[in-house]
């Protein structure tokens, strides 16, 4: 027998802990500018990024972790991953800029990629040939976007703004999404984007249909399916292209050449052999080495493999939006269902069909 009073006690107490670990928001390079106009012209081998003060008690944090008592059984297993991660978070913050640790630590938060996904990646850096295409679009016209969007799709308690944050983002625990204003989109983007954070929203905004929390928090291991469902979706749909097809392998190429513990400078020579531009190599390898080498990003083309598979072998898509869980997460989740304690998905993209 479940209780599900304890769970929801520890979903209060890794909520509370968790708000202050965002990982990636302390990984952003503060000084990023300066060092891409140093590398890109030859002043430095490669860059030395810093990052913003520390706003939380780590060790803290570290000490009310290990302090919340989780009970034995299936369930309890993986509350006991997800403090483990956040364990993995908290270390990854401290520890910014060491890269065996960061590297390590990603890992064992989110895989890597195997040589069967890096030469798929290969395959299809080779086999598209690269196009600029062009942005004529502000931010503001894909905020707006967005939040009709979410409109669309029924979550009119979400709402879209303008951040200095590099891509857009979304914070399912605010009920939010940002955009960053100095960005320009094509139309294409825009409308891909449309598909692409709200199937974030949507997983999110079931997830707090459900009675245990970490239905928004996300379950240990749930990137995969995550991003796997929103590149499928973008395919699906007609919003997807050659080239985000080759931003997502190239993203593999990235994580692969931190696994092999290539630096900076000879990951992003890597990416340019594959007709990226100065920018665009840039920009992919620092998504990847902030921090030390965030371990991360080929979540995309890994998840979009495993998303077709599912459907292939007879998988229902709708099962997927019961919140942020993964397909390895389905027996559990079928049980608690059948329990009573999972709730059927409110919420399902307007372009499911």
């Amino acid at each position: 027998m479940i209780d599900i009073q304890i769970f929801n006690k520890i979903d209060q107490a890794l909520m509370g802990i968790g708000k202050g670990l965002k990982p990636l928001s302390y990984s952003e390079p503060t000084n990023e500018p300066e060092q891409k106009r140093k590398f890109l012209d030859g002043t430095i081998r490669n860059p030395s990024f810093l990052y913003k003060e520390l706003e939380y008690d780590p060790q803290d944090v570290k000490e009310r972790l290990n302090a919340i008592e989780i009970p034995d059984g299936k369930l309890g297993k993986v509350y006991e991953k997800k403090r483990r991660n956040a364990l993995l978070e908290n270390k990854i913050i401290i520890h910014r800029g060491d890269e065996d640790i960061v590297r390590e630590s990603t890992i064992l938060m989110h895989g890597s990629p195997d040589r069967e996904l890096v030469e798929y990646a290969d395959s299809l850096l080779l086999k598209i040939d690269p196009i600029i295409i062009k942005t004529p679009l502000t931010s503001d016209i894909a905020r707006d976007a967005l939040q009709q969007a979410l409109y669309g799709n029924g979550l009119t308690d979400w709402t879209t703004e303008l951040s200095k944050k590099k891509s857009t983002t979304v914070y399912t625990g605010e009920k939010k999404m940002t955009v960053c204003e100095d960005r320009k989109f094509s139309e294409g983007a825009i409308k891909r984007l449309k598909v692409h954070d709200i199937i974030h929203a949507l997983r999110g905004a079931n997830g707090y249909a459900q009675p245990l929390s970490i239905f928004v928090l996300g379950f240990p291991g749930y990137m995969s399916t995550e991003e796997g469902l929103t590149t499928y979706f973008e395919q699906i749909t007609g919003n997807s292209n050659d080239q985000m097809k080759r931003e997502y392998a190239a993203r593999v190429i990235a994580v692969d050449s931190v696994c092999q513990g290539l630096n900076f400078r000879r990951a992003f020579n890597r990416l340019k052999d594959y007709g990226l531009t100065d920018n665009k190599a840039w920009d992919t390898a620092v998504r990847t080495y902030r921090a030390g080498g965030y371990v991360k990003d080929h979540v995309y083309l890994q998840g979009n493999r495993l998303i077709y598979e599912f459907v292939e072998n007879g998988g229902d898509i709708k099962e997927l939006f019961v919140g942020k869980i993964g397909i390895d997460d389905l027996p559990l989740v079928r049980r608690l269902r059948e329990k009573g304690i999972v709730k059927e998905p409110v919420y399902l993209p307007s372009f499911l069909e």
